[in-house]
């Protein structure tokens, strides 16, 4: 079969990590499958070898008009040209109507949280619903809908009716060699107790909450031992968000707790788990988390905003604290730098066992049988 894999949109983080390791996966599979790539023109498509064939667009058709263009005209002219048989749109929504049997990935909780919309401008919000029209009506026509958690996909049968049938769990996975490190990282004080959040700034990761936390632990003129919060946020994320919560821990003598020390290369993000005491994740919205799942690796117990999908990926690796309450996780963090809890279940044979092998299998499986269904 000729398989065309459009991820136009894909460009940082999670979604990138996640796109090289099942097209190489992909590809190391003994099938005699073809891959097609589509990519945006900033993509670094030297990752991946010559089984992979590649078709490069101008980055500005990854969003607005340009893209719906791309969607639901090139796309199909590419499927027509090239007697493509399967199209995975891993960007969260694709054609209205493929012209060849369609697995649409849908990756992106931000459409259907609806407890973060008063984070956001109208101009955002009104972004918000035009792609969420966009993904109910791929998704009305794609063959299968795929998401990473069982969170997420009840999320979107609820918000756009589609049946639960049309809809699977493919969870993701981490690198075979995730946990073998060559040398920590040293950004940790030894007389401090550690508190590790790796993730990039946005303002649905709920870092506001936490700086408000810390405030009321400064407020109560907390007597605890001296403890650190490491973020590996870069303003480049978000960068009115970014000075907002800079302003406020200078404002209020913060500096020596919370640190902003920049991205973190992926190929040296491992790092950071085996010196951390702890992992601290006080997002408000998530499609998967893969910083959770990498904490569980390392066996580093985490401390969680109580929200449906860091349940279902941290389980009995984290302690929560309700999401939306400042005050709340204030006493958690006093908890955790007081009592040093350690009573945590590693145990998750469900994803700690998983791997791109397996995930690449059971991929292959949801083509072949969308093919032949």
């Amino acid at each position: 079969m000729k398989i065309l894999i459009h991820a136009i949109s894909t460009k940082m983080g999670g979604a990138r990590r996640h796109l090289n390791n099942m097209v190489k996966s992909l590809a190391d599979a003994n099938t005699d499958h073809q891959f097609i790539l589509l990519v945006n023109d900033e993509y670094d498509t030297s990752v991946f070898d010559e089984k992979i064939d590649t078709i490069t667009f101008p980055t500005t058709y990854s969003s607005g008009v340009k893209r719906v263009i791309l969607d639901n005209w090139h796309i199909n002219k590419i499927i027509e040209e090239r007697d493509i048989d399967i199209l995975i749109s891993f960007a969260n929504f694709g054609p209205v109507k493929a012209k060849c049997k369609h697995i649409l990935f849908e990756m992106n909780a931000l459409f259907f949280c609806e407890n973060i919309r008063h984070l956001y401008n109208k101009k955002q919000l009104l972004d918000f619903a035009v792609k969420r029209f966009l993904i109910k009506l791929s998704t009305i026509w794609a063959d299968l809908t795929v998401t990473p958690s069982e969170s997420l996909k009840h999320q979107i049968v609820k918000s756009l009716h589609v049946p639960e049938k049309k809809v699977e769990v493919l969870y993701h996975a981490i690198e075979h060699d995730f946990c073998e490190i060559e040398e920590p990282e040293h950004i940790f004080r030894n007389d401090r107790v550690s508190f590790l959040y790796p993730s990039h700034l946005a303002r649905h990761k709920g870092v506001h909450i936490l700086i408000d936390a810390l405030v009321i632990l400064r407020e109560n003129r907390a007597t605890l031992p001296p403890f650190e919060i490491i973020c590996t946020f870069s303003r480049s994320d978000e960068p009115a968000y970014y000075d907002e919560l800079a302003e406020k821990i200078k404002r209020y003598g913060l500096e020596e707790i919370v640190k902003f020390v920049g991205h973190v290369p992926q190929n040296r993000i491992n790092s950071l788990y085996g010196p951390a005491d702890y992992m601290i994740y006080t997002t408000l919205c998530e499609s998967f988390g893969f910083s959770m799942l990498e904490a569980k690796a390392f066996k580093l117990p985490m401390l969680c905003s109580d929200i449906p999908i860091n349940r279902e990926i941290a389980k009995g690796s984290a302690k929560y604290y309700r999401s939306d309450d400042p005050r709340d996780l204030a006493d958690k963090l006093r908890f955790f730098i007081e009592k040093k809890p350690d009573d945590f279940d590693f145990e998750d044979e469900t994803l700690l066992g998983w791997n791109w092998q397996r995930y690449t299998d059971k991929l292959l499986r949801m083509i072949e049988e969308t093919a032949n269904g």
